[in-house]
């Protein structure tokens, strides 16, 4: 594997999370977190944030707001 090659998912969380909040309002990354007995879930734009009843549904409804998959 090339020496230079860097990918975020080798990142540490924090260093990720510091890449995201340094973004400018872009889609950068989403979050699908665990909150009680639904899941929160928010998008590094700040444009979007909702509930989803599991992580499933989180992940659905995030690949619609980047358009990653269509309605």
């Amino acid at each position: 594997m090339d020496g230079d090659y860097e990918s975020a998912l080798e990142e540490k969380p924090l260093e990720f999370m510091t890449s995201i909040a340094n973004t400018g309002g872009s889609c950068d990354g989403q979050g699908i977190i665990p909150d009680g007995d639904h899941y929160t879930c928010w998008c590094s734009c700040g444009e979007w944030n909702v509930e989803a009843p599991d992580q499933h549904e989180g992940l659905r409804l995030a690949r619609l707001h980047t358009g990653s998959i269509a309605e």
